[in-house]
């Protein structure tokens, strides 16, 4: 039976870590979710909205925005700000030619006598300082052999890879799991033009977009990674920028231990891997071809 909140056809996903951390999460059954200030990439999801963008380059944006939403109005305003859910309503209810080129005009005007203060964008930006610090990440790949990844993320080459089963039954939540998109190009938040798509919205239309945008988009450079994200937000009881969700003992299908990984913390993940009823445990090696070779632990 597939799961509704299924998003993709994956079977599984790949966590890399250290393997104190491994033994950790072996041991408590359970997988840290982060908000975006603890990441150690800046260039990652912002923490501050200010892009070197002017109210000016806004306010022109916007007066186009509008204008477009004036002559192609849609169906469905719901998700519109109040005061412009008011106009574009109206509009839709009919108006006559004149008074839509009037109101055309009069939104060019704002924008070249440049009326509006910010306080919009200023009201956007303290709502993403808010949300930030609350707001959960996960981040997971494709596969147990980057080794980039086993150097950067797995204790250079002395951690663990753990593998999650998409259990459609038990409703993993790596099932809503979405994929990074890397590009070049700048998200809609570092533009003109999307901050006055984002001002035409009621506010938590506008973050939750903003949210997408920003995590779910990263620089071409970080593609070797295939990364996929599930997002989540802090539960009342949370203490500090991140959450421990529990996850069960048989959505754990793999463990990949480092070829590096000392003795010591071998011994012990083998022996925590006994917690988990479905789950295989590999032990790595280097060929000579310089990738990685996945033997079973016996």
């Amino acid at each position: 039976m597939r799961s509704p909140n299924r998003k993709h056809d994956r079977q599984s996903f790949f966590k890399y870590m250290s393997a104190a951390t491994a033994r950790a999460v072996l041991t408590s059954r359970t997988l840290r979710w982060s908000s975006p200030v603890l990441f150690n990439d800046p260039f990652d999801v912002p923490r501050e909205l200010s892009f070197g963008l002017t109210p000016a380059d806004i306010v022109e944006s916007l007066s186009v925005r509008m204008a477009d939403l004036i002559e192609n109005p849609p169906e469905d305003t719901s998700e519109l700000a109040p005061g412009v859910r008011l106009i574009i309503d109206t509009v839709k209810r009919g108006i006559s030619p004149q008074l839509r080129a009037e109101l055309i005009d009069g939104l060019k005007e704002t924008a070249a006598l440049h009326r509006p203060k910010g306080e919009s964008m200023e009201s956007l930006r303290a709502m993403w300082r808010a949300t930030i610090p609350e707001f959960r990440i996960l981040c997971l790949t494709e596969s147990p052999d980057h080794v980039a990844m086993w150097h950067h993320y797995a204790d250079q080459y002395r951690g663990v890879v753990l593998e999650f089963g998409c259990d459609d039954l038990r409703d993993s939540a790596w099932l809503m799991a979405q994929q990074v998109e890397y590009s070049n190009a700048k998200p809609d938040i570092y533009t003109a033009a999307g901050w006055a798509n984002l001002l035409t919205h009621r506010q938590d239309i506008a973050v939750r977009k903003m949210l997408n945008s920003a995590t779910f988009n990263k620089s071409s450079d970080w593609s070797y990674e295939r990364e996929w994200r599930i997002t989540s937000f802090k539960r009342p009881t949370d203490t500090g920028p991140f959450t421990d969700y529990k996850f069960h003992p048989e959505e754990l299908v793999g463990i990949y231990l480092g070829p590096m990984i000392t003795p010591e913390d071998k011994d012990a993940v083998i022996s925590l891997s006994g917690r988990f009823p479905k789950t295989h445990s590999w032990i790595s090696s280097i060929g000579f071809g310089r990738e990685l070779k996945f033997d079973p632990v016996r």
